[in-house]
């Protein structure tokens, strides 16, 4: 049993477009694991920086509550400038380092959001890529299908079957 040159030259063009093609669907998959695991870690630069400023308001607290115990026992008076300087500035410096926290985890997400946009393109840019691959293969196989009908003698893909290339 025996295939024409022509048949072969098709079903080794198909074989490879399924596999091109498979290609590009185990790509699309990765990068959309990839954004996944980007948006994932978005989420968790937000909640560590909420859980951050948390921290540092919970502390602001407590050191404000260790100055006015301090301040009670040596005769409390809300109107002591020192007193309220010192709360005043217990609370500016919380709001410095909660500032500090925020621009951190915003620029954190800019670069997962860079990394998306990346992978996004670059995917699509790969998916172009395969399906012009494979439309490429096609038109070759087809054009070698053309040439080969219109042939008097019938010559090989790689056109080997020509007396003038054969040695001796």
């Amino acid at each position: 049993m025996s295939a024409d040159p022509v048949t072969l030259a098709i079903i080794s063009t198909s074989i490879q477009a399924v596999g091109t093609y498979k290609g590009i669907q185990a790509e699309k998959s990765k990068n959309k694991a990839a954004i996944q695991s980007y948006e994932d870690e978005k989420k968790f630069n937000e909640l560590k920086a909420i859980q951050d400023s948390n921290n540092v308001k919970d502390e602001a607290k407590k050191k404000q509550k260790i100055n006015k115990a301090i301040v009670a026992g040596s005769g409390y008076n809300d109107d002591s400038r020192h007193f309220l300087s010192t709360q005043s500035e217990i609370d500016r410096i919380a709001a410095k380092d909660i500032t500090n926290i925020r621009i951190n985890m915003m620029r954190g997400n800019q670069k997962m959001d860079t990394m998306i946009y990346t992978t996004k393109v670059m995917g699509k840019a790969q998916e172009f890529g395969g399906y012009a691959s494979i439309a490429s293969a096609g038109f070759k196989t087809a054009a070698y299908a053309k040439q080969y009908k219109a042939s008097k003698k019938p010559r090989g893909q790689y056109f080997t079957d020509d007396d003038k290339d054969k040695i001796g």
